[in-house]
């Protein structure tokens, strides 16, 4: 009910701010390169990254002729990677998290680039652990929210074509398992995408 309500106020916000401003909508899809941090009582633990899709819809909104609001509606596919030697365990671990993703851009442009700044808000859609050739739903193990900070670089063509590049920092503690107490998990991606707006 909470997603719901959310998306209602962001959908509310793009038609309330489009009554003054230029909207363009489009489509955008790429890749993340999705890691995370752990830490539990002054010890961290970087593991690997592993590489996921992300891909979805976009509102520009130019607020003048060098700012602009963009908000955004991404299913992105994140998560880590474990070489062994965690849980007890010698085995390779792949930890499979996707999200409904709802970034909200500050855009500013200069030329044909623009600097991105502004919170995302990420909703679990599921989260899987896949070890030994076994896969476990572990979705209960983490939070349902994620909040980040995303920055990015943009370059924008005439035709309608964008290239992005940003990274987007986790703010929140995931980890919500009683067997990890103590452990604090937070996600960081650096993502890559390819828009076209119409």
């Amino acid at each position: 009910m909470k997603k719901v309500i959310f998306l209602v106020a962001v959908m509310l916000l793009v038609v309330s701010t489009g009554s003054f401003a230029q909207a363009k909508f489009g489509l955008k899809a790429g890749v993340n390169f999705a890691n995370q941090d752990w830490s539990s009582e002054g010890l961290s633990l970087s593991p690997d990254s592993k590489t996921g899709l992300v891909f979805g819809g976009f509102v520009n909104l130019k607020l003048s002729d060098d700012f602009a609001l963009q908000p955004e509606l991404l299913y992105a596919s994140k998560g880590t990677k474990f070489d062994g030697g965690i849980f007890d365990s010698s085995e390779e671990m792949d930890l499979k998290m996707n999200y409904l993703s709802v970034p909200v851009m500050a855009k500013y442009y200069f030329g044909g680039f623009n600097l991105q700044a502004g919170p995302t808000f990420d909703f679990l859609l599921s989260a899987d652990v896949e070890s030994g050739g076994e896969e476990e739903d572990v979705k209960d193990e983490f939070k349902g929210m994620d909040l980040g900070l995303g920055l990015g670089l943009g370059y924008e063509l005439p035709a309608g074509l964008s290239i992005d590049a940003r990274y987007i920092l986790g703010l929140s503690d995931i980890s919500d398992s009683e067997d990890m107490d103590g452990v604090e998990i937070k996600n960081k991606t650096f993502q890559v995408t390819v828009g076209f707006s119409f």
